[in-house]
């Protein structure tokens, strides 16, 4: 474990909840809890005064919910990574969140080392989607019209190149992309490299994240 620590945030409803998140956090040497509120509406405030590094945020809370602090948290504190801690299985939930700059979405019935995993994976930039809505979330970007080229500062990828993200955001396997193209699974992978060079992610999780949010 490195000496860096991890300065967390929480914001849910719950007090049970959130005392609980507090004790499984403490028990960690690297992650240090720095905040927490049971008011969405004082997410923002929250962020901008201690500088989490993290932000575990629940999305469905009385009054504001956690859509719309989403943006105000990072307008108030940019380095803050939002991490949606959910019991919501809707994915339109999920999208939604996704696209406003969520980083990361985990259940709140997944196991405590499941979490803190989480934390660190968003924390070192990664994107975090628990296994069981990855699918979810992949069949919701299939059923989105894919929108118009247009904007001067998109990586150009090739037609070839944006047929692989189309298909790797319907859910196609390399097997599957490679039978559908007439191509080999060694093209396949050689053309998915290239591809995360160039949008800057690192697997296809994020890549389906960045074409949600940058409409590739």
């Amino acid at each position: 474990m490195s000496g860096t620590t991890i300065r967390v945030a929480i914001v849910d409803d719950h007090t049970m909840l959130r005392e609980g998140l507090r004790k499984i956090l403490s028990m960690e040497e690297d992650l240090e809890v720095v905040a927490d509120t049971d008011d969405a509406r004082k997410a923002a405030e929250i962020a901008g005064r201690t500088r989490p590094d993290v932000l575990l945020l629940d999305l469905r809370m009385p009054g504001t919910s956690g859509l719309e602090v989403i943006g105000p948290v990072y307008e108030a504190s940019p380095t803050t990574k939002v991490l949606i801690l959910t019991a919501s299985d809707d994915r339109r939930d999920h999208v939604a969140a996704l696209t406003q700059g969520a980083r990361g979405i985990i259940m709140k019935d997944s196991a405590a080392e499941t979490l803190v995993t989480a934390i660190r994976a968003v924390h070192d930039g990664q994107a975090w989607v628990d296994r069981e809505i990855t699918g979810t979330l992949l069949e919701e970007l299939a059923h989105r019209s894919h929108p118009a080229e247009g904007g001067s500062e998109r990586p150009q990828l090739t037609s070839r190149e944006q047929e692989i993200v189309d298909l790797v955001i319907a859910g196609c396997r390399n097997r599957e992309i490679s039978e559908r193209l007439s191509i080999s699974e060694k093209t396949v992978k050689a053309h998915l490299s290239n591809i995360f060079a160039k949008l800057g992610v690192r697997d296809r999780l994020e890549l389906a994240i960045y074409a949600l949010n940058r409409r590739v």
